[in-house]
C-alpha cells in the first residue's frame, strides 16, 4: 500500500501519457539567427522569424489543461500505434520556450461545466456564475412585479392614443401627447392616470426589493462555497506562497550581502517550528528509501523552495525600450534591402555595414540586460533596486497556510497599529496572501501610494470630461429630435396624420450613437486605468470594470434621463424618453452580441498572419513580434464585467417605467453568456489567473442595482401621481442600507466556511499543473527561470517514474 499523498495515483496515470508525448515533443529548431537574452534557448529577436515556433506558441496559449481526458488517452494510444497524427496533436505536450507554457492536452468545449474553468483561477468560473445570477435577478424582478406591470399597462392603460381623425386639426402638445406604439403601450406611461394600479405596483416593487436582498445573501454564500470547493480541488502557485512586505532594504548584516538567500535561510529555520503532517512524513520516508535503494545521496526536502524578490524594473525597461528602438531601425534597413531585390540570409545582407553596426549596438544592450538579470538572480548588490517585498514559496501548501493563519493581519488591524510577530532582522514583516503570478504588475510595484492617488484623481477628472462631451452630443441629438416632434404636432394641426419618419430615424441614430459612445468610453477608460499604475491585474480590472460600467450607465441612462426630464421635458411624447430608451434596449441586446460573434479582432489577426506568412524569409518581424501576431486575442474580464454591470444598472433604472426591458436584458445577457463561452473555447487566449476577489467586488458593485431600482420607482411615482407612497420610501431605505452595510462580512459571519486541502503534494509534483509561477513571471528572473523550468519538470518526471517502478505503482 503506497504511503503517498491522496491523488498520487491519478497524477501518475496521467503523467505516464504526458511523458510518452514529451519524448516525441522535440523542440522546433530555431536556426542560428537567434541573438540576445536567452538566445541559446529561444531566439526572441530573430529576424526572419520561425513560423513553426509561432504556431507552437499559439497552441500553448489555447484555453485548456495539461491533463488528459480518457478520450484523449485512447486517441493518443491509437495515434502511437498507427504513426499518424495531425499538426495540432503533434504539438500536444510540447513546451513553448519563450513563455514556458505547455500545449494543453484537453481543450474546453462550448458546453463545458463552469467548474472546468477553475484551472484559470476561481474568478473564471465565478464570472459565468455571475452572469447566471444576473439573469436570475431579472427573472425574479419580472415575476414579482414586472409581469404585473406589463399586463396592466397593456390591458388597462388608456393614457396613450393612436393618431386618428379625431385629432385632425387639433392643437396638441407634442411633449404631452403619448402616441400609442409597442414601446409606449407596454410602458408605465400608458397607465400614468391609473392610481390604483400604481399603488399596487409599488407594493410589488417592495416585495421584489426584499426578495433581491435575500437573493444577494444566497449569491454570496454560493460564491464563497464555490470558491472554497475550487480552492480545495485545484492547486495554484499562490497556494504554496506567501507575500512578505516591509523587508529591510539595507544590506548591512546580510550573509554575503545576499538578500534572497538570507531571507530563505531565515524562513527555512522559522518554518521548522511547525509540525509536519503525517502524509508529508510518509512521503519523505518513501523518498529516502528510494534514494538509499538507488544509491543516491540522502537529502532532505527543503521546506522553503524559493524566494523571489521584487525590484524596481525601470532600468530594465529603459534598456528594453532602447533595444526595441534599434530593432525598429534594423527592420527598416532590412525592408529597404529586400525592396532592392536582395535575398534574405545572403552574404550581401548579413554583411551590410548598417546592419552590422546595429547588431553590435543591440548586443551591447543585451549584455547590459544579462548583467542586470544576473544581479537580480543572485540577489547581491541590489540595494538600489530591491523594494522590500518578496514572494516566498514553500515545498508544502500546509506550511504557507500555517504562516498566513498565524501572522496575516487585516487592514483594520494594521490601521490601529498592530504588528506581525514574524520578526526579521529586527523588523516586523507584513504577511499577506499573494496575488497569482500573472496577476502582478511587476513594473508598477515601485510606484508610491501618493503617486497612485494623484494618477487616479487625474483619471477620474478625464472620465468626467469625457462624460460631459458625451452629454453634449446626446443633448444635440435630443434637440434635433424635439424639433422633429414639433414639426409633427404642427402637421397634425394642419390635418396631416402621417407619422413623422424623421423622429423614428433620429431615435435609431441616437440609440446607435449611445452604443458607439459606450464602446469609445470603454477604450478611453481602459487607457486611463492603465495610466493609474495598479500593482495587480485584479486591482486594475476592478477599477476598470467599476469606472467603465458607471460611465456607460451615466451615458446610457442618466444623461438621457436628465435631458428628457429637465431640458426637452419630453418623457412619453413623440421622440421622448420612453420611445428612445426602448430602442436603446433592443439594439443594445443585439448589436454587442453580433459584433462579438463576428469578432473583427480575430478576423484581422487571421488576415495579417496570412499576409506575414506569405513573406516567408522576407518577413522583418522579430520572433517575439510574430508570436504576438499569432496569439489569439486576449480575453478581457474587466470589459466583460463592465458590460454586464452597465446592463444591470440601466435596466434597474428603467424597469419600473419600461418593464419590457427586463425581458430584453435577460435575452441580452443570455446571448452574452453563450457568445463568451464560444469565444473562449475557440478564439481567445487567457493570460491571467483570475482570483475570486474580482467576483466578490463585482457582487458589491451589483448591489447598487437595489438603490437605483428603488430610487427610480420613487421618482416615477412622484412624476406621474405627484405623491410618494410609504412602500417606495421603505424600499429606498432598504436599498441604500444594503449598499452601505458590509454585507460580505455579514455573510461570512452568518455562513462560516473554510477551505480544506484535499491532497498534500510537494510543489515539484503540483507545479506540473501550474500555468506558471512567480519566478517565470517576474521580468527580473523570467529568462533564467523559464530555461530552468523545462529541465526541472523533465528531471522530476523521470525521477517519479523510477519511484513508481521501485514501489510497484508503475
Amino acid at each position: 500500500m503506497s504511503a503517498r499523498p491522496s491523488g498520487y495515483q491519478k497524477f501518475k496515470d496521467e503523467e505516464a501519457f504526458v511523458s510518452n508525448r514529451q519524448e516525441k515533443a522535440v523542440d522546433v529548431s530555431a536556426g542560428v539567427l537567434g541573438k540576445g537574452a536567452g538566445a541559446a534557448d529561444f531566439p526572441i529577436d530573430q529576424i526572419p522569424p520561425n513560423f513553426e515556433l509561432a504556431e507552437l506558441h499559439r497552441e500553448a496559449w489555447n484555453v485548456g489543461t495539461t491533463k488528459l481526458s480518457k478520450r484523449q488517452k485512447r486517441n493518443l494510444q491509437k495515434h502511437q500505434k498507427t504513426q499518424s497524427n495531425n499538426i495540432e496533436n503533434d504539438m500536444i505536450g510540447k513546451i513553448c520556450d519563450c513563455c514556458a507554457r505547455q500545449v494543453p492536452n484537453h481543450l474546453l468545449s462550448l458546453g463545458c461545466n463552469n467548474r472546468d474553468y477553475s484551472f484559470l483561477g476561481a474568478g473564471m468560473p465565478l464570472y459565468f456564475e455571475y452572469i447566471k445570477s444576473c439573469i436570475l435577478m431579472l427573472l425574479i424582478i419580472f415575476v414579482t412585479s414586472g409581469d404585473y406591470n406589463i399586463i396592466t399597462n397593456i390591458a388597462f392603460g388608456k393614457s396613450c392614443q393612436v393618431l386618428n381623425k379625431e385629432l385632425q386639426g387639433q392643437d396638441i402638445d407634442e411633449k404631452q401627447f403619448c402616441q400609442l406604439s409597442w414601446a409606449t403601450q407596454t410602458s408605465l406611461a400608458n397607465k400614468r392616470n391609473g392610481d390604483q394600479f400604481i399603488d399596487l405596483q409599488q407594493m410589488l416593487n417592495l416585495i421584489s426589493m426584499i426578495t433581491l436582498i435575500l437573493l444577494f445573501q444566497y449569491f454570496r454564500k454560493e460564491q464563497r462555497a464555490f470558491d472554497a470547493e475550487i480552492d480545495s480541488q485545484t492547486q495554484y502557485a499562490s497556494d504554496f506562497t506567501i507575500l512578505l512586505k516591509n523587508i529591510p532594504t539595507d544590506p548591512t548584516g546580510l550573509q554575503n550581502g545576499d538578500f534572497d538567500e538570507d531571507l530563505k535561510t531565515f524562513m527555512e529555520q522559522y518554518v521548522q517550528t511547525y509540525p509536519k503532517l503525517p502524509e508529508i512524513v510518509d512521503y519523505e520516508q518513501e523518498r529516502k528509501q528510494y534514494q538509499i535503494q538507488s544509491k543516491k545521496p540522502v537529502t532532505d526536502l527543503r521546506r522553503v523552495v524559493s524566494v523571489n524578490l521584487c525590484y524596481n524594473l525601470d532600468e530594465q525597461y529603459q534598456l528594453e525600450q532602447q533595444k526595441q528602438q534599434k530593432i525598429v531601425q534594423k527592420q527598416k534597413i532590412l525592408s529597404s534591402l529586400y525592396s532592392q531585390g536582395k535575398e534574405p540570409l545572403s552574404q550581401e545582407v548579413q554583411n551590410d555595414p548598417q546592419l552590422v553596426s546595429i547588431d553590435a549596438e543591440i548586443s551591447a544592450i543585451e549584455s547590459k540586460l544579462e548583467e542586470l538579470e544576473k544581479k537580480f538572480i543572485e540577489g547581491q548588490d541590489v540595494k538600489n533596486y530591491f523594494l522590500g517585498q518578496a514572494f516566498v514559496t514553500f515545498q508544502w501548501e500546509n506550511d504557507a497556510q500555517s504562516i498566513l493563519n498565524e501572522h496575516k493581519l487585516s487592514k483594520f488591524q494594521r490601521l490601529i497599529g498592530k504588528k506581525s510577530k514574524l520578526i526579521y532582522r529586527g523588523v516586523p514583516l507584513i504577511v499577506e496572501e499573494p496575488p497569482e503570478p500573472t496577476d502582478v504588475f511587476w513594473e508598477n510595484l515601485h510606484i508610491s501610494t501618493k503617486q497612485k492617488i494623484l494618477r487616479r484623481l487625474f483619471g477620474y477628472t478625464i472620465t468626467a470630461i469625457i462624460l460631459a462631451i458625451c452629454g453634449g452630443l446626446i443633448y444635440w441629438l435630443s434637440a434635433i429630435q424635439a424639433e422633429s416632434a414639433e414639426e409633427q404636432a404642427e402637421a397634425i394641426k394642419n390635418g396631416d396624420l402621417k407619422p413623422n419618419i424623421k423622429v423614428k430615424i433620429i431615435a435609431q441614430v441616437a440609440s446607435i450613437s449611445i452604443i458607439v459612445i459606450n464602446a469609445l468610453l470603454a477604450m478611453i477608460i481602459k487607457n486611463v486605468s492603465q495610466f493609474e499604475r495598479f500593482s495587480t491585474q485584479t486591482g486594475y480590472n476592478i477599477s476598470l470594470a467599476s469606472k467603465s460600467s458607471l460611465a456607460q450607465f451615466i451615458n446610457t441612462a442618466v444623461i438621457t434621463f436628465a435631458i428628457s426630464t429637465w431640458v426637452t421635458k419630453n418623457i412619453y411624447g413623440a421622440g421622448g424618453l420612453v420611445y428612445n430608451q426602448s430602442q436603446v434596449f433592443v439594439l443594445n441586446a443585439i448589436i454587442p452580441a453580433v459584433v462579438s460573434l463576428i469578432d473583427a479582432s480575430t478576423i484581422s489577426k487571421w488576415l495579417f498572419q496570412y499576409l506575414e506568412k506569405k513573406k516567408g524569409n522576407k518577413s522583418v518581424k522579430t520572433q517575439k513580434q510574430l508570436h504576438e501576431l499569432y496569439e489569439r486575442p486576449a480575453f478581457d474580464i474587466s470589459v466583460a464585467y463592465a458590460t454586464i454591470l452597465k446592463n444591470m444598472y440601466v435596466v434597474a433604472f428603467y424597469a419600473s417605467v419600461i418593464p419590457l426591458a427586463l425581458i430584453i436584458t435577460c435575452f441580452a445577457l443570455l446571448l452574452h453568456y453563450w457568445v463568451e463561452k464560444f469565444n473562449i473555447a475557440r478564439r481567445r487566449s487567457i493570460k491571467y489567473n483570475y482570483s475570486s476577489q474580482m467576483s466578490i467586488e463585482m457582487i458589491e458593485q451589483l448591489e447598487l442595482v437595489l438603490p437605483i431600482y428603488c430610487g427610480t420607482n420613487l421618482w416615477w411615482e412622484y412624476a406621474f401621481l405627484g405623491s410618494i407612497s410609504t412602500e417606495a420610501i421603505i424600499g429606498i431605505c432598504l436599498g441604500i442600507g444594503n449598499a452601505i452595510l458590509p454585507m460580505h462580512e455579514i455573510n461570512e459571519a452568518v455562513f462560516p466556511m473554510q477551505s480544506e486541502i484535499d491532497e498534500h503534494l510537494p510543489i515539484q509534483e503540483a507545479e506540473a499543473g501550474f500555468l506558471t509561477d512567480y519566478c517565470r513571471e517576474n521580468p527580473a528572473t523570467a529568462e533564467t527561470a523559464r530555461q530552468q523550468y523545462k529541465i526541472r519538470v523533465e528531471k522530476h518526471k523521470q525521477q517519479k517514474q523510477n519511484m513508481d517502478k521501485m514501489f510497484g505503482d508503475a
